[in-house]
């Protein structure tokens, strides 16, 4: 492939997001993620899954236009084709998305905290009892949200995030 290849990718979709795309779409489909990917794709070198993806997204990047402005089978496309790199990303390189660790550690700890309350409190007082079953829910909001956002702070210094 081409030594310069991140920034031909980058500014093939900065010349497509110029012509084509307007600012709304760009936030609302994410194309910065696009550039992100491409760093992350051009990192592994030793992947023949990735050096498909490269080229995959270099298709992607060309066919930009008319996956986010013609219709919605389309820009399901878009969304499909985008997943399938991210998800490569993820279940090969342990590569996730920001904040991929504080939302998911957060709903696990905020399950788990709201059957600890329930079994507290039909344990202890036989009916429901809503301030011990909220304090409980709360306690695992909040330890979920400290545990994720501290490994996400790790995989982010690692370089393992989108």
């Amino acid at each position: 492939m081409k030594d310069n290849w991140i920034e031909y990718i980058e500014n093939k979709i900065d010349t497509q997001v110029e012509s084509f795309i307007s600012k709304r779409d760009y936030r609302f489909y994410q194309i910065e993620k696009l550039k992100k990917i491409a760093a992350l794709l051009h990192k592994q070198n030793l992947c023949l899954d990735c050096k498909y993806a490269k080229s995959e997204l270099e298709i992607l990047v060309d066919d930009l236009d008319r996956l986010i402005n013609k219709s919605g089978v389309n820009k399901s496309e878009y969304e499909k084709r985008v997943e399938k790199l991210i998800i490569h990303l993820k279940k090969q390189h342990d590569i996730y998305q920001a904040f991929h660790f504080t939302y998911t550690y957060t709903a696990i700890y905020t399950l788990v905290g709201s059957v600890f309350g329930l079994l507290l409190t039909y344990g202890w007082y036989y009916y429901f009892n809503p301030s011990l079953f909220f304090m409980c829910v709360g306690a695992g909001l909040f330890v979920g949200n400290i545990l994720g956002y501290n490994k996400d702070k790790k995989y982010r210094s690692q370089g393992k995030q989108i």
